[in-house]
Parts: C-alpha cells; sequence; structure tokens
C-alpha cells in the first residue's frame, strides 16, 4: 500500500513559509502524494477552521497537508444562499486574513463596507476560503476530493500504551480514499476539521430514526433547502412539513412563506418538539441582529401563518412512508404521522425538510484514544470548558442571555485528548450542540498549532497569538 506522506519544512521561523507565498512555485510540496516522509500536521476538511489550521501550521513552519473530501468550502457552499448572523471580521481567521494579502489577494469584503459587511455562505467561498486554498497550495498540499476513511497510529492499537510517552512517539496513520484507491497518509500530529453538516440527525422521537424513516431518507431534505432560488420547482405550489425548532428551519418557513406569496397552492406545516408559546427564544439585546431578526420574524410568523399553513407545536415525528399515487396520477407523496402534544396526527406531504439538527461522525477516530461528552459526543474537555462558560448542563445558551460573543477564550486544556497530538476542532468539537461560532474554531487552530509547535519543535517553540489566550 502506498504511503502519503512528506517531512516538515523544519523549524523555520514563523512568517518564512509565509514568505514563500507571495509566488514561489518550487516550494518542496510536491504534485504526487507519493512520498516515503511524514507531515507535520494533517488537517482533515478545508472548511473555515480546516483552513486557518493550514494557514497557521505554515505560518509554524509545519510541513501541513490538507485532507478534504468533497471541494474546498463545499459544506459552506451546500447553505450559501443564506445570510450568516455575524460580521466579516468574525467570520475570516486571523492567519488567513495575512496569508490571503500576502499573497497579493484583495480582502474578502467590499471598500465600502469594510470588515463590517455580512456575507452569505457564498460570498464567504467565493471570496475567502477559495482564495486563501489557492494561496496556501503554495507552502502547503491542499488535497480535494481525498476522503479520510480512518485515523489511527501506525501499529498501536486503541488499548495500547495508554499514557504512555511511546504513543506520541508513533505517528498516525490515516487510511484515504481518492477516486477508487487506497492509500495511506502518515502524520505527528492530526486536526480532525471535518464538520458536522455531512451527518444529519435523525428525526424521530429521542433523535432515533421513526418509523419508516431509514427506508424514505432519500425523499427527505436533510439539509437547508434554498425555496426562493435553486430548489424553488422543488417547493412551489407543494404541501411541506417542515421539522425543527432552530434557526435553519425557521430559515426554511420564512422562504417558504416568501414562496406562498408568489405561488398559489404552497404552504407548510411547522412542527417543532419544544411546548413554548413561540419556536424560537428571543434574547434581550441579542448581540448578533441577524440572529434577533430571524427569530422575531418567525416567531411573527408563527403566530400568523399564511393560509394553508401552521405552526404546531410539541410535534414528534413517529412514523413515515412513503404513498404511490394509482399510475398518471401524479407523484409520490410521504405520509408523516405525529405525535402532537400526545394525541395523534397523520397527514400528506408533497415534501418533508427535517432541520432538526447535525452530529458528529466519531468513526473517523473510533481507534484513537479520545473521552467523548455522554450528551454532546463531542470531546469531553471541550464539552465541560463549554457547559461551565454557559452554565447550562448541555452548554447550550438557551437558558441564559445569549451573549455568545461573552464568552472566553479558548483555553488549551479544554482542546486535549487522551490521545496526544489529536486534535477535534471547529463545529465538531461541539458536537450536537449548535451554538458554535467560527471565531471559537480560529482560537482552537491557534492554540493547537501552538500544542503542536511546542511538541515538534521545541527549539522554535509555541504560543497562541493574544487573541486566543
Amino acid at each position: 500500500m502506498d504511503v502519503i506522506a512528506r517531512t516538515g519544512v523544519g523549524a523555520s521561523a514563523p512568517g518564512q513559509a509565509l514568505a514563500r507565498l507571495a509566488g514561489a512555485t518550487d516550494n518542496g510540496v510536491p504534485d504526487n502524494l507519493e512520498s516515503p516522509q511524514i507531515w507535520d500536521l494533517a488537517v482533515v476538511g478545508a472548511g473555515p477552521v480546516g483552513l486557518e489550521a493550514a494557514a497557521l501550521g505554515v505560518e509554524a513552519g509545519l510541513g501541513t497537508i490538507v485532507l478534504e473530501a468533497g471541494e474546498v468550502g463545499e459544506h459552506v457552499a451546500r447553505w450559501g444562499w443564506a445570510e450568516l448572523f455575524s460580521p466579516a471580521s468574525m467570520n475570516v481567521g486571523p492567519a488567513g486574513i495575512r496569508v490571503l494579502l500576502d499573497s497579493g489577494s484583495a480582502p474578502p469584503w467590499q471598500p465600502a463596507s469594510g470588515p463590517d459587511e455580512v456575507h452569505t455562505g457564498r460570498q464567504l467561498r467565493e471570496r475567502f476560503l477559495l482564495p486563501l486554498a489557492d494561496a496556501l497550495r503554495s507552502a502547503a498540499r491542499i488535497r480535494d476530493r481525498t476522503e479520510v476513511l480512518a485515523i489511527s497510529r501506525t501499529s498501536f492499537l486503541k488499548g495500547d500504551e495508554i499514557a504512555s510517552p511511546r504513543r506520541r512517539a508513533e505517528p498516525f496513520r490515516l487510511l484515504v480514499r481518492q477516486s477508487d484507491d487506497e492509500c495511506v497518509v502518515t502524520a505527528r500530529a492530526v486536526f480532525d476539521c471535518s464538520g458536522t453538516y455531512g451527518r444529519p440527525a435523525w428525526a424521530g422521537p429521542g433523535g432515533a430514526p421513526a418509523v419508516g424513516e431509514r427506508s424514505v431518507s432519500d425523499a427527505i431534505i436533510r439539509h437547508l433547502p434554498d425555496p426562493l432560488g435553486s430548489d424553488k420547482v422543488r417547493f412551489a405550489g407543494r404541501r411541506t412539513l417542515v421539522l425543527g425548532d432552530g434557526h435553519s428551519a425557521a430559515t426554511t418557513v420564512l422562504a417558504l412563506s416568501r414562496l406562498a406569496e408568489q405561488e398559489p397552492g404552497t404552504a407548510f406545516v411547522w412542527a417543532t418538539r419544544g411546548e413554548r408559546p413561540a419556536p424560537l427564544v428571543e434574547f434581550p439585546g441579542d448581540p448578533l441582529p441577524g440572529r434577533a431578526g430571524l427569530a422575531s420574524r418567525a416567531n411573527r410568523l408563527a403566530a400568523n401563518p399564511p393560509t394553508g399553513s401552521e405552526w404546531i407545536r410539541g410535534a414528534t415525528l413517529e412514523a413515515v412512508r412513503r404513498t404511490r399515487p394509482p399510475a398518471g396520477s401524479g407523484a409520490a407523496r410521504i405520509e408523516a404521522r405525529l405525535s402532537v402534544s400526545g394525541a395523534p396526527r397523520c397527514e400528506s406531504f408533497d415534501k418533508v425538510v427535517a432541520n432538526v439538527g447535525y452530529e458528529p461522525d466519531n468513526s473517523l477516530y473510533r481507534q484513537l484514544q479520545v473521552h467523548e461528552c455522554y450528551a454532546t459526543l463531542g470531546p469531553m474537555n471541550t464539552s465541560a470548558a463549554r457547559m461551565g462558560a454557559a452554565g447550562t448542563e448541555d452548554g447550550s445558551e438557551a437558558a441564559g442571555s445569549g451573549n455568545c460573543l461573552a464568552a472566553g477564550p479558548v483555553e488549551a486544556d479544554s482542546l486535549v485528548n487522551p490521545e496526544p497530538d489529536f486534535f477535534v476542532l471547529g463545529v465538531k468539537s461541539y458536537g450536537k450542540n449548535p451554538d458554535f461560532l467560527m471565531r471559537t474554531g480560529y482560537q482552537q487552530a491557534a492554540q493547537a498549532v501552538a500544542a503542536v509547535t511546542r511538541v515538534l519543535h521545541p527549539a522554535v517553540g509555541g504560543s497562541a497569538p493574544a487573541f486566543a489566550r
């Protein structure tokens, strides 16, 4: 089996590797991945946090490879039409901006608005993530369409060498797939920044599948659709069941209500699990105006929905099945059986959207020594730190002020796993908890790179930037 690897660029001072970004082509980064040596850092996922980690790794003089199952920023592209709650200054990484500007690229915002501009997902990807990845390619190896299947040590099993320095001395082995071929990447440190958007949660009771949900899974839309744009034909003139009581579900029903104004016959039933008098919590003095506006509009819509549409609370999806119409009489429909405050309700819909959240794929690191939180499925130290900061049992904001910006800086200890030099970063580190900010992920990346640099290049050392401490 081939080994994909590369030695680190050595203990160069931060900035020397970055300087090569301004046009250098002979930088020692091979076009193919066939090399018998070892990377300093392997980053899984080329989203916002993964690319920030790569930029920081390059600045620290770490030989860095980024492995992306799809394309750069692919998850962001899937909700590209939607607008972020926070300004660009909070959604672009400090190291990424340095790399971007040093490469001669333009800032990722319009001159008139500057870093206060609010991006859509598409704008964030096109103005920041894609140019950043291009700028990084001269000093790091960025490999898209390369899926990581499993991460382990090269020979130690999960239960071997517990709390032993020998475990750190052995490199990580990443089994990857490119097209139909499998091969291996080896690295001294691994950051899992693969996110959660590719793993939607089930829509049934208690987070498990509803009866029949597995068999009709292909007919359930589990990501954020674009009813006014690319998905208009799927929803226009049709009746849709929307499941979920978070901001994604609210975004979907608001778009459907606007579509109903344009296309007669468009209707929806918004089913939320909670029994609150309004679907979304509105935080007094919410520091994110975009979030506050969305919650306010969604709650008003629930109280006064368009003709033919409604909001139902206390609802759980119990069962779902596909109904086949008589030949020539139209498309198949989805019959859903709900429990609404304990009472059964059965209806047919043209479409079902389950915006019920996402969860991490922990199968990637199942053979590593990772201590997971029983409530969120994120790393225990990260979850514990988040719970303490939020003052709630699951680390969410729901019982607090909603001021997610008031959270303190990320501490290095909150990222440490029993597995040395393996870090879960970004939204995946929050597990099933949805209250993640990109800014938090950038702070995590800075702390993790500093920790790895101290281990791999002790003569150079490593410290996180002030914003991350």
